[in-house]
């Protein structure tokens, strides 16, 4: 997928919304590679989180992310691929066919971004991890970027019908963990891919809310 009018004009207006609506602001976008493949790594708390990180992220496009397969199925699948978005068997275990799509985007360079938890946070705090962030990590051999967003829990969290405009949010771009170094030890553990989940996990926590000015 190239960067077209569709996935344009749907990032113009939820930066719209992040800025406008929630007094939003972004730290960090030195910190995204601008050559080669990248996993962004973000908290998952909020319908929110996917759209406002990818939107916001403007150093590169377009970020490939992920729905559900069955959603392509109802009538929005040409809209969701002109988005970006990578259909997922979550009734899978191993959905092959997405882990090849994936491996294949950042073996071309391509920017991916995965949610680790695999799931929304029903209380707003970070989770444990899946092995799913591991499998590539190991496969791909990319830099991993923790990105973490504060507010989108209070914003609009799971089971609530309609967002909240009072809270402010933040997205912090960290650090990139290096394949070579960051991940080196995970290796040589006794459940790697859980090791390098976990370790994702461990710098997306690292990340500290900014103090709002």
């Amino acid at each position: 997928m190239k960067s077209n009018i569709w996935y344009r004009t749907a990032c113009f207006l939820f930066r719209i919304s992040f800025r406008v609506l929630y007094r939003g602001t972004v730290y960090g976008l030195e910190n995204i590679p601008r050559n080669g493949g990248v996993i962004l790594a973000g908290n998952h708390v909020s319908y929110w989180d996917p759209p406002m990180i990818v939107s916001n992220c403007r150093v590169r496009e377009p970020i490939y992310s992920f729905a559900r397969r069955t959603l392509f199925k109802k009538g929005i699948g040409w809209l969701f691929r002109r988005l970006g978005m990578l259909g997922v068997d979550r009734d899978k275990g191993n959905d092959l066919q997405t882990i090849r799509q994936v491996l294949d985007l950042l073996n071309r360079g391509q920017m991916v971004i995965m949610f680790p938890e695999g799931t929304r946070s029903i209380t707003g705090e970070l989770q444990r991890g899946k092995k799913g962030i591991g499998l590539f990590v190991m496969k791909a051999h990319v830099p991993v970027v923790p990105v973490r967003i504060f507010g989108t829990f209070q914003a609009w969290p799971k089971g609530k019908v309609l967002p909240n405009f009072k809270p402010r949010l933040q997205i912090v771009f960290g650090k990139p963990l290096m394949p070579d170094i960051d991940f080196k030890e995970c290796q040589t553990s006794a459940d790697p891919l859980q090791a390098m989940s976990d370790r994702v996990m461990q710098a997306i926590g690292a990340i500290k809310k900014p103090k709002e000015s």
